[in-house]
């Protein structure tokens, strides 16, 4: 009995990963998404086309190299489709004609950053005697990205730009994956688990110490690698952080 048990806990796992798994595939894609669909065909010297029976080329789908045995269909608009191929004898007579059922749903892909960030000191703050004009102030943001898929851990990348409102950027890292870039930057190649990820962006600011400064990131672009989709643009992509003055007192002085 109690091996049983453990059977049917071990087949309903797989179950349900295998349902996690079908919401990623050229089956069932996201909108947005960009899918290859290829098949073998009887001789190479039929002729080929790919189609859709419902919705509109640009509008619902893009086809790309639909004269072809392998081809790439961006799925614009979320619905159900069927997918036909269509291989015709050299002579130009017979017709073998295969179809495939596709549902494509709503794109729950996103990469945001907070709404909100606390403003920071400088950091000469609190530092006997600080004598420079000018100090670097250690900056970070953290990006996330959500799927909608707890299943689904693609690779991921991102663009964004850094705009301080005066003083100079420098050592702009990444927690993850590779930055590239001088501004604009690119992080790419990041890896994910269980439907979500986090990067850290850190950099020195350098300006004034006695002038409030603000540093704002904007998250330009984002797409998974998997399955070549877009962020939906949903969630926020922009933050700005406030890095607040010290107070300019004078040396002490004595009579």
């Amino acid at each position: 009995m109690k091996k049983a048990t453990i059977y049917l806990i071990a087949l309903l796992a797989i179950l349900i990963t295998s349902k996690g798994a079908m919401a990623q595939t050229g089956l069932t894609p996201l909108v947005n998404s960009s899918h290859t669909y290829s098949v073998t065909p009887g001789s190479g010297s039929n002729t080929y086309a790919w189609a859709i029976t419902t919705g509109a080329q640009n509008t619902d789908w893009v086809i790309t190299n639909g004269s072809t045995t392998t081809a790439t269909i961006q799925w614009k608009t979320a619905g159900g489709y069927t997918l036909q191929f269509r291989e015709t004898s050299s002579t130009g007579t017979c017709i073998t004609l295969v179809t495939k059922t596709i549902t494509v749903g709503t794109n729950s892909f996103d990469v945001v950053t907070p709404l909100t960030l606390s403003a920071l000191c400088n950091e000469a703050s609190g530092v006997a005697n600080y004598a420079s004009s000018t100090v670097a102030t250690t900056v970070q943001y953290t990006v996330n990205m959500a799927t909608g898929i707890p299943a689904y851990s693609p690779n991921w990348e991102f663009d964004f730009t850094l705009l301080p409102s005066s003083g100079t950027i420098s050592s702009v890292a990444s927690s993850l994956g590779t930055l590239t870039g001088a501004g604009p930057y690119k992080v790419t190649n990041i890896g994910s688990a269980t439907g979500t990820g986090s990067v850290v962006i850190t950099l020195e600011f350098t300006g004034d110490v006695n002038t409030a400064h603000t540093v704002a990131i904007a998250i330009t672009a984002a797409k998974e690698l998997t399955y070549n989709t877009p962020s939906n643009n949903a969630g926020n992509k922009s933050a700005t952080q406030t890095i607040n003055a010290i107070p300019a007192t004078s040396a002490i002085t004595a009579n």
